[in-house]
């Protein structure tokens, strides 16, 4: 009887999990389908793009700094005494371009950018905003979700830039400090292991993740119900489906560009 039980709970959790990206498909097809109306709504995309990227901007130019004052006193202190200093550079350089830089931010602003999203739709669906604007004849897809998917490719996308520049420059910073790392050193580590390609995986990854928080993001908003609780389902639901997307997709980006390039 309990085995009994254990699979029906299983075939329950399976066909929800079914439906709900079942859903989300659609959606994310419906907003970029409806791309082809960009130039309609500018106005929405340029301010979706300040709300997601430049407020969002200094929350990430604080965790980028951290991030690589930590990494280079790790690094830093994990170096054996028969490894040239100079290699520290290249090793800071390569992880923060190909994981460190992209995963932190995708995960912090899954919980600034995604949760902001969801509680906002999910406001003007409860309050039957939404269905206004079915009402007056604008389809929410268009109107609500495609700027802010848009807007979030483009500013994530942008963001890594700062993120992985700030994040080199405070791992010198800590570099020098701990292990008395000079400036021509560093940057001799990262010339011997810098990759053009690895810029490419940055940049492909920071756009996908954008891509993923803001349409999390949008479609729990839009599923939510009645109600303040309501909402904050949605909103929690957003944050922890998109910043376990982050590190899903991260992993299946870095095998994937791995054999490409």
């Amino acid at each position: 009887m309990r085995v009994e039980t254990g699979f029906i709970l299983i075939g329950r959790l399976t066909l929800k999990f079914l439906i709900t990206y079942g859903r989300l498909t659609i959606m994310t097809g419906q907003a970029l389908l409806a791309l082809r109306r960009l130039p309609r709504y500018l106005d929405q995309v340029i301010e979706q793009y300040i709300y997601i990227g430049k407020r969002s901007l200094p929350l990430i130019c604080v965790g980028s700094i951290f991030m690589g004052l930590l990494m280079g006193v790790q690094i830093g202190t994990q170096i054996s005494e028969t490894t040239p200093v100079w290699v520290e550079g290249g090793l800071i350089l390569r992880t923060v371009l190909l994981e460190m830089g992209p995963i932190i931010m995708g995960i912090v602003l899954a919980g600034r950018v995604g949760s902001g999203i969801a509680s906002e739709l999910g406001t003007m669906k409860i309050t039957e905003q939404v269905d206004a604007l079915r009402t007056m004849g604008i389809n929410p897809i268009e109107y609500l979700v495609m700027p802010r998917i848009f807007s979030g490719v483009i500013a994530f996308t942008m963001m890594i830039v700062f993120v992985d520049f700030l994040a080199l420059l405070a791992a010198f910073v800590s570099s020098y400090f701990t292990v008395d790392m000079t400036w021509t050193g560093f940057v001799r580590g990262m010339r011997h292991s810098y990759v053009q390609s690895d810029v490419f995986t940055s940049l492909i990854k920071a756009s996908i993740f954008g891509f993923i928080v803001t349409a999390f993001g949008s479609f729990f908003g839009l599923q939510a119900s009645a109600g303040a609780k309501g909402v904050g389902n949605s909103t929690t639901k957003a944050v922890i489906w998109s910043s376990l997307s982050v590190i899903v997709l991260d992993y299946i980006i870095s095998a994937t560009l791995y054999m490409v390039w």
